[in-house]
């Protein structure tokens, strides 16, 4: 008589290649995820079971948030999956599961907000962990997993791993996995395997596409696994900026003029934003941000050429204006402004510079009543494929001044510092004050002033 089998799932390919890296041995930490309904809880769950049972008498801690995600989502998944057979003891109280060959699970929640110092850390003696919503869990508590996985000694050994799964995030599980992973420079015995909902083949269509109604931030996020698309804090510096009414796909017309707004003077990159104005639309086309060692006023010169060599409507550069100083370091003679056109001429390029940057605080108003559509004749498109300019105009955050938060990251590599967030938001800042430099001039001064942008402002017909 043949022997009855249970299956305790049926993998698709992405959960395979997840749990191919986990008896791979070629790994020590393993991210899986990255959007809503990519089977992540069943492939963590189903690693810890197939490796309780190849290890007799191991142990393994499966850790959430708190207690409560663990009662209500966790655990039931577990007892969804897991054959009963398997199952010696499932101690409620504990929340502690004994298999039949001596193996324990876990389930334990951080508790940081009653646990800062991690005492309930102390003495856990496991074999590895599955971290549930790891971005939910603080970075010192991903430290304690590190020191305690393989404290609980048996032989044969089980590797001492730590298997994570997440959603797209903005803190240190994004530093630590996904901007190392998408710059090529991921821990070697660290592995990140992205998956969506569209790689679960088991997903009902119907929830596929009521999934589309969600707001556009949450799809992008949670949906399509966009960990450069954040929601929503209440905090940002552009408020009123929203994907839905905001962003779109652009057409470029090579008969109208570029405006070519600049930030130069950052690091790690030259920022430039591309604009083009009919009636009263101003529409961001295009961006750049030029990389060292090819970030000169030439090399930028050299890529604006590459993209728009047929372009035959001229050129108006802004910026920021303290590049109008001359810059020996550049060419002796030449500010940014002058080597630019110079670089350029085939284009017939004409300045457009104001004579100081506009208040941060008081820009930032005027942007906010245009973005929210206070100003009925001016409208604001971003294309789509403007990606950095649209992550920065989402995560830079407004200062207790009003001013933009000025948030400084250091370069894992080079160890520079330098400003994570808002030099493309501020190349659109000057662009926008520069285009709408009437509408800017009656938001800030009121109508009897005079305009702040020199002797011969820019007439708000000359488009």
């Amino acid at each position: 008589m043949e022997q009855e089998v249970e299956i305790l799932f049926e993998p698709f390919a992405k959960q395979l290649e997840f749990l191919q890296a986990v008896f791979s041995g070629d790994y020590d930490v393993i991210l899986y995820g990255g959007a809503i309904r990519g089977g992540k809880t069943y492939a963590g769950l189903g690693a810890l079971i197939m490796l309780s049972l190849m290890y007799a008498k191991s142990k393994w801690a499966v850790v959430r948030s708190s207690r409560q995600p663990l009662i209500l989502n966790t655990i039931p998944s577990f007892e969804k999956m897991c054959p009963k057979s398997i199952i010696a003891k499932h101690n409620h109280s504990t929340n502690i599961i004994s298999f039949t060959n001596g193996s324990q699970i876990m389930f334990f929640g951080e508790n940081y907000d009653k646990d800062k110092d991690l005492n309930r850390w102390r003495g856990l003696e496991v074999n590895g962990f599955l971290l549930e919503e790891v971005n939910e869990l603080h970075e010192i508590s991903f430290a304690k997993a590190i020191e305690r996985r393989g404290s609980h000694v048996i032989n044969p050994k089980p590797p001492g791993l730590i298997l994570c799964t997440c959603n797209p995030t903005n803190n240190w599980v994004k530093e630590k996995f996904y901007d190392p992973w998408k710059k090529g420079i991921l821990n070697p015995r660290w592995k990140y395997i992205p998956s969506k909902l569209t790689d679960n083949p088991f997903m009902d269509n119907d929830y596929r596409e009521g999934l589309k109604q969600l707001p556009r931030y949450q799809y992008e996020t949670f949906v399509e696994g966009n960990w450069d698309i954040y929601l929503r804090t209440g905090s940002e510096f552009y408020k009123e900026f929203d994907l839905d009414k905001h962003v779109r796909k652009c057409t470029y017309n090579p008969n109208l003029p570029i405006w070519l707004s600049i930030d130069e003077n950052v690091h790690p990159y030259f920022a430039a934003s591309f604009w083009q104005v009919t009636a009263k639309r101003a529409t961001q086309i295009d961006e750049i941000c030029m990389l060292p060692p090819r970030n000169t006023i030439k090399d930028m010169a050299l890529e604006f050429k590459s993209r728009y060599h047929n372009h035959r409507g001229g050129l108006l550069l802004t910026g920021d204006a303290t590049s109008k100083k001359e810059d020996v370091k550049v060419e002796k003679g030449y500010d940014l402004y002058r080597l630019l056109q110079k670089e350029l001429e085939e284009f017939k390029p004409q300045r457009r510079v104001p004579i100081s940057n506009p208040s941060v605080y008081m820009r930032g108003l005027f942007i906010n009543q245009v973005l929210h559509g206070n100003y009925k004749c001016i409208e604001i498109l971003i294309d789509e494929n403007c990606r950095n300019s649209i992550k920065d105009l989402q995560n830079v955050k407004q200062d207790a001044d009003g001013t933009k938060l000025k948030s400084v990251k250091k370069d894992s590599i080079t160890g520079i510092s330098y400003q994570e967030f808002g030099h493309l938001s501020d190349c659109l800042d000057y662009a926008l004050t520069t285009i709408f430099q009437s509408e800017y001039s009656e938001y800030q001064r009121g109508p009897y002033c005079p305009p702040i942008w020199g002797k011969n402002p820019i007439s708000k017909n000359s488009w």
